[in-house]
């Protein structure tokens, strides 16, 4: 930092404290020298040790002075693995997983390095955090202290610390890559820095990262034993669909010259509809009414405030057989932002939202159902008639 970090008002907490600390230390060392000019012209010694004090004092964690961060970046033909086919054997290693985003928790601060002054000599004292608990330091270690064999009270000081900022992120498996019979199997993420507010629940994305064992704390470690539980630490996140605000503000000159000569086609509506499942032969009316529901109309907000939306639901009703589902898939699938579920092992609760106890903080949040997930887009719910009637109310509700 430079020497005007002191009369800077924008400047850094940090080279504030660096640059006392530098100016104390200097006016520290001619006070020693001096007095070893004056030990060495009476009793003729060579003064040694006398500059202990001032030895050690400019030495900070070097997490404190580093302002950059170091994220690995996957290579374009790494592919993309489900939750479940992560096992022990990538403990340590860099790993490429895709999936759907259940629930994003409230950026909090992570405390990386804890600052302390001492009430005695007036030194700060670092102290660097490299677990999920840590010990407060109470007494100061400091030259000064030590040497005057006094025993100084440490008082923490917030802006002196350094903080990272931290999300986790719950990512459950893709609908393809549960294997009939299972339940979609969850990971922990832990984002920091950069890495934050790039995902919502229901996104999905392919996350790159370190896959790490975290052992338990507190009553579960004595439960657990040599047990872990493990996570991915977020190196470099892809999400797959992007926001229809997203898709706009990248429209080409050469996209939309695309869109205004189909625009001019007479007959756009049956071209674009033959476009939606074209393995699956016929139907037109059917793929009519899903490319309505794909596009949506705006919605209109009256002189009153009342708002009326644009957005249509559709129910497909038919003989077994005639590619209901795969049509449901489909648009789930094309849509920015889509989620296809079942009725017949659905429940209001996983429909909707649900209760859930927060593994970082221990607080109850909400975790975001198939409704939830699907807001702002196509939520496809297959076997519908196989839901009770309470489940289907809660839709409704």
């Amino acid at each position: 930092p430079s020497e005007s970090a002191m009369q800077d008002p924008e400047a850094d907490v940090l080279d504030v404290l660096f640059q006392a600390r530098r100016d104390r230390d200097r006016r520290d060392r001619e006070i020693v020298q001096a007095a070893e000019q004056e030990i060495i012209k009476a009793m003729g010694t060579d003064g040694e040790g006398a500059h202990k004090q001032a030895a050690g004092a400019d030495l900070f964690p070097a997490i404190l002075t580093r302002r950059y961060s170091v994220r690995f970046v996957p290579r374009s033909n790494q592919a993309a693995q489900a939750v479940r086919d992560i096992g022990a054997s990538q403990i340590g290693h860099l790993v490429t997983v895709r999936g759907i985003v259940t629930r994003v928790s409230d950026i909090r601060p992570s405390m990386v390095v804890a600052a302390y002054l001492c009430d005695s000599c007036g030194s700060e004292v670092f102290q660097e955090v490299k677990t999920r608990q840590f010990t407060p330091l109470t007494q100061c270690q400091s030259a000064r202290c030590t040497d005057n064999r006094s025993r100084g009270k440490l008082h923490k000081q917030t802006r002196g610390s350094r903080f990272l900022r931290f999300q986790e992120v719950k990512l459950q498996e893709m609908t393809d890559q549960v294997p009939m019979g299972d339940i979609p199997r969850t990971l922990t993420i832990h984002c920091y820095e950069g890495s934050v507010r790039k995902l919502n629940p229901g996104d999905v994305a392919h996350i790159t990262g370190v896959f790490l064992p975290q052992p338990y704390t507190g009553f579960r470690a004595l439960r657990a034993g040599l047990l872990a539980d493990t996570l991915l630490e977020a190196h470099h996140i892809r999400p797959l669909k992007r926001r229809y605000d997203q898709l706009a503000s990248e429209l080409t000159p050469e996209l939309y010259m695309r869109l205004a000569q189909l625009s001019r086609d007479p007959d756009v509506f049956g071209r674009v509809s033959r476009a939606i499942a074209p393995e699956i032969f016929g139907h037109e009316d059917v793929k009519k009414a899903l490319l309505l529901l794909l596009v949506g109309a705006p919605t209109k907000r009256t002189k009153d405030g009342m708002s009326i939306r644009g957005d249509i639901n559709i129910c497909l009703m038919g003989d077994p057989g005639v590619a209901k589902s795969q049509l449901l898939r489909f648009v789930a699938k094309v849509a920015p932002r889509g989620v296809y579920t079942t009725g017949r092992g659905s429940s209001g609760v996983g429909l909707t939202a649900a209760v859930m106890r927060d593994s970082v903080t221990g607080e109850m949040v909400l975790e975001g159902g198939a409704l939830v997930l699907a807001d702002n887009g196509i939520c496809a719910i297959d076997e519908f008639d196989k839901m009770d009637e309470s489940d289907r109310t809660a839709i409704h509700e």
